[in-house]
């Protein structure tokens, strides 16, 4: 029996707050891939957000990666096996709204994150807080997005971009809207790579609210204790935060790995 291992990134395999990782989570997963078990990156960052991840992190042979929120499937070359964009009629829509509004939105392609309006120092340190890199300046040119986030400032705006995105999947976020392709998620991208690599379980460790299809459809679904409420009152099991080496305290508790 081939089971699939699939991690959440932040909050879950990754403190963003403080950048940094469990030394004794990443051996327990290699534990996992001795034992020729398979393991999948499930984030919505997008690969260039990636770059200055730890370099246990950023070096650890996921079998594939699950980028975007789901919208692109990397293999160990990163190069793809499955990839779902937003069509260009739609990011030209975006675009012009967020310029006629004077709204900040960035998106993300296969290599680059951009951002599609020119913003304040203020979102560059943010950016820059969150992923320590940050996305350049470049108006959209009839690029392959994945990925858009939008800022916006009332709710009169929230409601419009959701009306011009209304044939898309939609997450919502204090202040922000993400948007990506319709019917993709971080669920529908395992159901991908469950079919591709010809798996027969899946467990899946999480704790936002983009990971709860995810957690709801796993044979197996972990959410974190630093998790939102919804997705610990879906999962199969509450594990210890990701501060105390949550996914490493699971796996031992089930003796799936042992103790290091």
């Amino acid at each position: 029996m081939t089971t699939g291992y699939f991690f959440d990134m932040d909050g879950t395999l990754y403190n963003n707050a403080f950048h940094t990782i469990s030394h004794k989570t990443f051996q327990a997963l290699y534990q996992l891939k001795d034992q020729k078990d398979m393991l999948f990156l499930a984030t919505s960052r997008c690969l260039r957000e990636l770059d200055h991840l730890p370099r246990e992190m950023y070096n650890f042979p996921f079998d594939a990666k699950i980028l975007d929120g789901g919208a692109l499937i990397l293999d160990t070359n990163n190069q793809i096996i499955e990839d779902t964009p937003i069509s260009p009629t739609l990011m030209k829509e975006i675009e012009t709204y967020c310029l006629n509004n004077d709204l900040l939105y960035r998106y993300s392609t296969k290599d680059g994150n951009y951002f599609g309006t020119k913003v304040k120092q203020a979102f560059y340190e943010l950016e820059f807080s969150l992923y320590l890199n940050t996305p350049d300046y470049k108006p959209y040119e009839n690029d392959i997005a994945y990925n858009v986030l939008i800022c916006y400032e009332t709710n009169k705006q929230k409601e419009e971009i959701c009306q011009i995105a209304r044939d898309c999947g939609i997450v919502f976020y204090p202040e922000c809207v993400e948007i990506r392709a319709n019917n993709i998620d971080k669920a529908t991208a395992i159901q991908k790579i469950k079919h591709h690599f010809e798996l027969d379980r899946i467990i899946c460790f999480g704790d936002g609210e983009n990971d709860i299809e995810m957690i709801k459809q796993a044979d197996i679904g972990i959410a974190m204790k630093n998790g939102c409420d919804k997705v610990k009152e879906i999962a199969d099991h509450i594990t210890d935060s990701v501060d105390e080496d949550g996914i490493y305290t699971y796996l031992v508790k089930e003796k799936v790995v042992k103790e290091v």
